[in-house]
Formats: C-alpha cells, sequence, structure tokens
C-alpha cells in the first residue's frame, strides 16, 4: 500500500480478526435492539387495541341503552370525540413543555381512573357524558405519540406497522362492540366492559414501561450530542440539518451519532497509517425499502384524500349506530345483527385492507405511484358505494352477504389513503399529518354523526336514516374522484403546473437565468 508502512509480523491478520469480531457484535446488538423494538411494538399495540375496545364499548351502550330519545343516547359516542378534538390542540404545547414521555404517562394514569368512574353505581346518562369527555381529552396524545414513535423506532417498516396500528381501530371497536351489547341481553351490567378495558390497558402499560424504560420510550433519552467541528461553517449546516431531522420527527439520534464517529474514527486511522479502507463500510447493510416522500408538500391531494377519507369512515362507523335498529326493522333477531354485522366488520376491511397492502396492486408508502394509488381508492371507494346504495333494495336473504361485499370494498381504502396522507406533506411534517387527519375525521364527522343518526331515527324512523348512511360512501367516492384530479393537476409535469407562478420561478432557477 503507497504511501504507508506494512504492518510487522500478524498485525495485518490480528486486524482483520478484530473487525470481523466487531462486525459480528455490532450485528448482535443490532439483532437485539430490533427484537426489542418489535416487543415494545406488539405491547403498544395491544394497548392501542384496549383503547380502542372502550370506544366501541360505548357505542354498544349507546344503541343498549333504553329511552325515548335515540339522540340523548348516541350523543355518547359524540363526547369522546369532543374530548380529543379539545385535547389535540393542547398536546403540542404539552410535549414541547414537558416532554412526549411525560405527558403520555401522566395522561395514561388519568385516564385509566377516569374509566374506572364508569364503575361507579347508579351512574346517570349525563355523568357518562363528562367521564366519557375526559377519557377522550385525555387519549389525545395517544396516537401522536405512537406516530413519532414509529417513526423513531420503525422507520423502515413504518408503513406496515402504522397501517398494522390503525388497524387496531376496527379491531377493537367490534369487539368493545360486541362484547357491551352481548353483557346487556345477557342481564349482566355493560360496565363490566370498561373494567375489562381498565385492566388491559394497565397490564399492557406497565409491561411496555417495565420491558422498554425510557430509553425506548422517551423520545427525547439520548438526543444528539452537538460536537464542535474545526470548520465553524460545516458545523453549523451539520447541526441544521439535525434540528430539521428533529423537528420531523424522523430524527435517528443513534444513526446519525454513528456516522459521525465512524467518519471521526475513519480520518484518524488514515492519518495514523494504520490501513488504508473505509470503516463505514463495516456497519453497513443493505438497507430496506424506506418510505418515499414528495419534494415538496401537496396540499391539495392531502386534503382532497383527508376529507373523502373522513367520509369513508363515517360511514363505516355511523353503520353501528344505525344497524341495530335497522336490522330489526329487516326482520332480523338482535343476536343475528350484532353477530352478523360484527363478524362483516371485522373481516370485510381486513381483507380489503390485506389486498392494499400486499404491495402486488399498489404502493401505498411510495410517493412515485401516489397517482396509481388514487386511482385504485377511486375505483374501490366506487364500487362500494355501487353496492351501499341498493343495499335498502337487497332481500333478506342477500342482505348480509352485500354489506360484506361492500366492507370488503370500503376496506381496501383506509390503508391506502393512510399511506397518501402520511407522505403528502413530506417527511418533515408526519405528525402534522397525523393531527391534521384526526381533526378532519373527527370535526367533520366522528363528532356530529352520532347525534345526526340518533335524531333522523327520532324523527324519519330506521330506512330514511340507513340511506342517510350510505349517502356517506357515495361522498368518499366523490371526493377521491376529486384526489386524483388534484394529483393530475398538481403534479410537475401536467401542463396546469407549468402555468403556475412557483413552477415558472423553479424553471428560472433550474436554467440559471436571473429572477426578474
Amino acid at each position: 500500500m503507497a504511501g504507508h508502512p506494512s504492518h510487522p509480523g500478524g498485525g495485518e491478520v490480528d486486524l482483520g480478526a478484530y473487525l470481523h469480531e466487531s462486525d459480528s457484535d455490532g450485528k448482535a446488538l443490532q439483532a437485539t435492539h430490533k427484537h426489542k423494538c418489535l416487543i415494545i411494538y406488539l405491547l403498544l399495540l395491544v394497548a392501542f387495541l384496549s383503547v380502542q375496545f372502550g370506544h366501541g364499548s360505548n357505542i354498544g351502550v349507546a344503541v343498549s341503552l333504553k329511552g325515548n330519545s335515540k339522540a340523548m343516547n348516541l350523543a355518547l359516542g359524540s363526547w369522546v370525540t369532543v374530548g380529543v378534538c379539545v385535547g389535540l390542540p393542547v398536546t403540542p404545547w404539552a410535549c414541547r413543555t414537558w416532554g412526549a414521555y411525560r405527558v403520555c404517562v401522566f395522561c395514561l394514569v388519568i385516564d385509566v381512573l377516569v374509566i374506572l368512574l364508569m364503575m361507579w353505581p347508579g351512574i346517570t346518562l349525563h355523568q357518562i357524558y363528562v367521564v366519557r369527555f375526559l377519557v377522550g381529552f385525555f387519549e389525545a396524545p395517544f396516537l401522536p405519540y405512537l406516530q413519532e414513535w414509529l417513526a423513531r423506532f420503525g422507520k423502515h417498516t413504518w408503513n406496515v406497522w402504522n397501517a398494522i396500528l390503525h388497524a387496531m381501530v376496527p379491531v377493537g371497536e367490534c369487539l368493545g362492540y360486541i362484547i357491551a351489547q352481548e353483557l346487556v341481553e345477557a342481564g349482566f351490567s355493560w360496565q363490566y366492559a370498561f373494567a375489562g378495558q381498565a385492566a388491559a390497558l394497565s397490564l399492557c402499560s406497565v409491561s411496555c414501561l417495565m420491558y422498554g424504560g425510557r430509553k425506548y420510550l422517551d423520545l427525547s433519552h439520548e438526543k444528539p450530542q452537538v460536537f464542535v467541528a474545526d470548520d465553524p461553517v460545516n458545523n453549523l449546516n451539520g447541526s441544521s440539518t439535525c434540528n430539521r431531522q428533529a423537528e420531523g420527527g424522523g430524527y435517528d439520534a443513534s444513526q446519525t451519532n454513528s456516522d459521525f464517529t465512524t467518519s471521526h474514527e475513519d480520518s484518524n486511522f488514515h492519518s495514523n497509517g494504520d490501513a488504508d479502507f473505509d470503516s463505514s463500510v463495516i456497519d453497513e447493510e443493505p438497507p430496506d425499502r424506506e418510505v418515499e416522500y414528495p419534494v415538496t408538500e401537496k396540499w391539495a391531494v392531502f386534503w382532497a384524500t383527508n376529507a373523502s377519507l373522513a367520509a369513508q369512515l363515517g360511514f363505516l362507523s355511523g353503520a353501528k349506530y344505525v344497524i341495530r335498529d335497522y336490522g330489526e326493522q329487516r326482520g332480523f333477531s338482535v343476536h343475528t345483527t350484532i353477530f352478523m354485522f360484527s363478524a362483516i366488520a371485522l373481516v370485510g376491511p381486513a381483507i380489503g385492507g390485506a389486498i392494499a397492502m400486499s404491495g402486488s396492486v399498489i404502493r401505498p408508502d411510495q410517493w412515485s405511484q401516489h397517482k396509481k394509488t388514487i386511482f385504485y381508492i377511486a375505483c374501490t371507494s366506487s364500487v362500494a358505494s355501487g353496492i351501499a346504495v341498493l343495499l335498502p333494495y337487497t332481500s333478506t336473504a342477500i342482505f348480509w352477504p352485500a354489506l360484506f361485499a361492500c366492507f370488503i370494498a370500503a376496506g381496501g381504502v383506509y390503508p391506502a389513503a393512510q399511506g397518501i396522507i402520511n407522505i403528502a406533506l413530506t417527511s418533515s411534517r408526519v405528525i402534522d399529518a397525523s393531527v391534521y387527519q384526526v381533526q378532519c375525521n373527527n370535526i367533520l364527522f366522528a363528532m356530529p354523526i352520532p347525534y345526526v343518526i340518533g335524531k333522523s331515527l327520532d324523527l324519519w324512523g330506521e330506512d330514511t336514516s340507513f340511506r342517510c348512511v350510505t349517502l356517506l360512501q357515495v361522498l368518499s367516492a366523490c371526493g377521491f374522484a376529486l384526489a386524483l384530479v388534484a394529483a393530475t393537476c398538481t403534479e410537475e409535469r401536467s401542463a396546469w403546473h407549468r402555468l403556475q407562478p412557483h413552477a415558472k420561478t423553479n424553471a428560472k432557477f433550474e436554467t440559471g437565468s436571473p429572477m426578474t
């Protein structure tokens, strides 16, 4: 090797053995890290499932309560959403002030205590309103925290893990929906459903805290250190890059520190004349295919997809509130309606979501394929809307199979649209996109729809209310068609996009011509 003296004796052999041993140790540590992250993810998944179980139990209680006013009973589903809408704007400020980890632990403890208030003997309807509002308020930080945790510890499997996380929403709601109603039908108190939820949430949360500790749960733990380099300009640029990544929620402290350490040690290694190789190759692994983001925020596509998905979720959740009374009006027994609808609401979206997330049809996590993904969403939602509007005209024998086919098509929309929403605002605004999505869904549909459906049942009856719910699926299909138009028009290669002022400015920069 030119310019460097050769090592005496077996120095090169010893060095090779040392590097091989270091490489093996590094891979073992990395495997252990991935295993711990997977276990913690599963515990967080079950905890999130128990939260959704409580929401489903709330719906089951609302449709099971006796009384003359359906609107007042079904309003139970609204108060949880009102609490979430109030709590979400406070969440960013609280997390900046005290840290996301402390805020979530505090809210988790209070949430369990508030859930246990549902066990109060002789609790009235208006007292349940207050309790459900408090439950929603203290559960508001959970989903943004989970999104940020996934962005840090599951960045290579983020889209799949995120899709599974959101799949816990229908699973948990269906379980709670069934159990709460069956407890009432069997002559037991619906309050036992919330006792089980509090026990499951407490057990999973304590296990997660004991197993993961602050290292894997506190997102501010082991923040990147600031290294003072000889070149102040380079140091400033590096610090700015780290800060931008940290603000985006996709910052990986261990990766940045290891990159800096590797390059620093590598420069010293070469200067000492020990060997001539790039030591960063030692820890290099074939990278997994990560999430692909657009260069700039695509607000039109984001909001069109976001609002359309909110209407889609409004159809799926609205059906829960009206199906019991509508099933009785069609001649089905209460047990048949509960079990058939719960099985359809659980299995149908799972099949549709599995097809969408298989990767053989679309790739929702790749922005280069976003138009193909939105076209798929528009087609499947149109199929679901076509089946939905025909449901009131179907016979008793084919009503449940038709509803099952509708939920399969509608279920394929959710994970695909979720992927578009997650990546449309670039990697620096993943958490913002999650908050906007939750607020949009809550304000437009999740908060008003229980009371509106209840009022519709009081005024116009079951058949008209069910038809109104099916129109939400039609509205969703129209919205996704608009999202496809927005994706086509905002594409940089489109003629409409090239006529916009910002496109002309970018063209001047690219050609090097001065701005006027």
